[in-house]
């Protein structure tokens, strides 16, 4: 599955598409608003004094209880890949090496710096993928992030799964740059039904989450 989408660049967004046998995405990142200055990466951070939420980690695993998420998450930087629409070479990140695995844009925001990360898993229409149940999760939903330290990084989710992003406009990259102001995570996969022809599924879901104190 091959999806690509033209989109509108703002802040530290990038475009970025995912190609893979079988599957793949088309993902912009858009740096979430904040007030002050960026935080600096600090991966391995621990929780602090105060009880708050954990400050920046770098992700190793990823759990969704109520979609029985519970999988390692890989880093993956910004690649090139050539456009199977168009031909042209655009920049992206490689898809998780497993279906059962998710990876973080490694080229963007650390989850917790206070600019909005994202976390990409498969999703294919016989199941068996991370992310086949991403679009049933709930507001409220827990989704938690740790480190290799064992540092963990609690988040629930954002209103409603964003869903039928349709691969032939815009709607993916509106969607992402419009984030909700609170959004700290973005959860992104593929949707809709699998069209032969062009060898990808015809729309992609969103869903996003915020960081909350532990």
């Amino acid at each position: 599955m091959r999806f690509v989408r033209g989109i509108d660049v703002r802040t530290v967004g990038a475009f970025l598409v995912v190609l893979a046998v079988g599957i793949g995405m088309l993902l912009l990142v858009a740096g979430r608003p904040d007030a002050g200055a960026t935080p600096q990466p600090a991966p391995g951070a621990s929780a602090p004094l105060d009880g708050g939420p954990v400050g920046p980690i770098q992700p190793a695993a990823l759990s969704i209880p109520a979609i029985g998420v519970d999988t390692p998450v890989e880093s993956r930087g910004t690649v090139r890949y050539e456009n199977p629409f168009t031909g042209q070479m655009v920049d992206g990140y490689g898809v998780p090496e497993s279906m059962a695995t998710t990876s973080w844009w490694s080229d963007g925001p650390l989850p917790g710096s206070g600019q909005m990360a994202v976390i990409l898993g498969h999703q294919q229409a016989g199941g068996g993928a991370v992310f086949d149940r991403l679009h049933t999760l709930s507001p409220g939903d827990e989704v938690t992030l740790r480190d290799g330290t064992g540092a963990v990084l609690r988040l629930q989710v954002l209103g409603e799964p964003v869903t039928g992003l349709d691969k032939a406009t815009s709607a993916l990259s509106d969607t992402l740059n419009g984030h909700p102001a609170d959004a700290d995570v973005a959860l992104v996969t593929c949707g809709g039904e699998f069209v032969e022809d062009a060898g990808t599924s015809t729309d992609n879901t969103v869903v996003f989450a915020t960081v909350i104190e532990g």
